[in-house]
């Protein structure tokens, strides 16, 4: 059983993003019409024609605007951890719809709207985790600009709405080349994670201040990922060697809504959407469990393998660990240290050790590979082929799919570019970084 978190309200737990955000708001300005004319039911005022959010963005609904961001995360980091497995080589599309398999081929055109404006739900990636960037910074800059007199837990709302603010940019920075924020100039991925690293700097501090261990462990993992990603390997490493044995943050699910559900489970075990990608299948592993179906996805061609980590659309995704800040810290340490640290993490899930060595391309393919095992549809190994050089798995060239012709080639795509969206409506992401 996935444990709760303590500090994390049950509203936000079950609350639908955009959804709950617009009834809450819409519920809270009627309530507040209703109590200045007495009246003895809802039902007596009528809905006005326009709602200032303004007038919602109040202390008194602070945790209302945190807990909406969150939720935007939540919907976002599904959808990213699939369409960011489809182009890792995690899991292989099976559907007729061929607009999705440009993840799969890895040759998205910056032009294709299913990667650049849809929602989390249809598996979007550029607009969704831009807007959970948003709404997150929207509610850190509320917050910076009340007190704790107005807010009495504002401290661990800051903490909050900072910590989904740099995994929002962790998310644009590791997924896309370039990305651009609040109508500015294209950004590289580096710059992106330095931006991240200052907003998990503004969590741990709030997150001490309000004295919440979990939510210092959690903004420590998103640094040290950050920092990992920013090629700062002494820094992650202070960072990752903070967080204690045994701690998992989870992003939860509810099987009940669409915007909640599991993406994982719903795309593979029941929609039959996704297959899971030949490198995964019969491994042995405890890591990454998979099932041969003997069917055939909805394209009733490519074999069915379903996953078992997630058990159903309720089953909660880990975003942060003290498992991934261990193997920050083996990366970041190098060496036969980072062997060890490794062998540790491997007993305890009664593996055999790995060899010894001192090589360093042996050494790194050990990271690569425990990373991908540990972290399996976690949405961490797409920037892991970027960043460690990892094969791509098929190789750009290879006929599109392994069990049948689609059509195309696979591509050589390690990022999502930036879209055209994006840099046609935003005069000032129109040209690429400098340099």
């Amino acid at each position: 059983m996935m444990p709760n978190d303590s500090y994390r309200p049950i509203d936000m737990q079950t609350r639908t993003a955009r959804t709950a955000r617009t009834k809450a708001w819409a519920f809270l300005s009627i309530a507040t019409i209703c109590f200045a004319a007495a009246c003895s039911n809802l039902l007596d005022v009528k809905s006005p024609d326009a709602i200032d959010p303004g007038s919602l963005e109040i202390p008194a609904n602070a945790s209302l605007l945190v807990n909406s961001a969150i939720g935007d995360f939540f919907c976002t980091y599904g959808s990213y951890v699939v369409a960011s497995g489809l182009m890792s080589g995690e899991l292989e599309d099976g559907t007729l719809t061929a607009a999705r398999w440009s993840y799969d081929r890895r040759d998205l055109d910056p032009n294709e709207s299913l990667y650049s404006t849809d929602d989390c739900t249809s598996l979007g990636t550029y607009t969704p985790i831009s807007t959970s960037r948003f709404t997150a910074d929207h509610a850190l800059g509320l917050l910076e600009g009340w007190s704790d007199t107005d807010v009495s837990d504002r401290q661990e709302l800051i903490a909050k709405a900072a910590t989904f603010a740099g995994y929002s940019r962790i998310l644009l920075g590791e997924g896309f080349c370039t990305a651009a924020i609040d109508l500015g100039p294209q950004l590289t991925s580096q710059q992106i994670f330095e931006l991240a690293i200052g907003k998990f700097d503004t969590a741990v501090t709030a997150a001490q201040t309000a004295g919440v261990d979990s939510l210092v462990n959690l903004a420590l993992v998103g640094r040290a990922r950050a920092e990992l990603d920013a090629g700062n390997k002494a820094a992650a490493a202070t960072d990752a060697a903070l967080v204690p044995s045994g701690f998992v943050y989870y992003v939860t699910s509810d099987k009940g809504t669409a915007q909640r559900e599991n993406r994982v489970y719903s795309e593979n075990n029941a929609g039959h959407s996704v297959t899971i990608a030949p490198a995964y299948r019969g491994l042995g592993d405890p890591r990454v469990p998979v099932t041969d179906e003997h069917r055939a996805a909805g394209d009733e061609q490519t074999p069915l393998f379903t996953q078992g980590k997630y058990i159903d659309g309720s089953a909660s995704i880990p975003l942060a660990s003290y498992i991934e800040a261990q193997l920050i810290l083996a990366e970041a340490t190098g060496g036969s240290g980072a062997i060890t640290i490794l062998n540790n993490l491997r007993s305890t899930a009664s593996l055999a050790p790995l060899a010894s060595s001192s090589d360093p391309a042996v050494i790194n393919a050990d990271i690569g590979q425990e990373r991908a095992r540990w972290l399996w549809l976690q949405g961490t190994h797409y920037f892991d082929v970027r960043r460690l050089g990892l094969p791509l798995v098929p190789a750009a060239g290879t006929p599109y799919t392994p069990e049948y012709t689609k059509g195309g080639e696979y591509g050589s795509q390690t990022c999502m570019p930036i879209p055209a969206v994006e840099t046609n409506n935003n005069p000032n992401a129109r040209n690429p970084p400098a340099g």
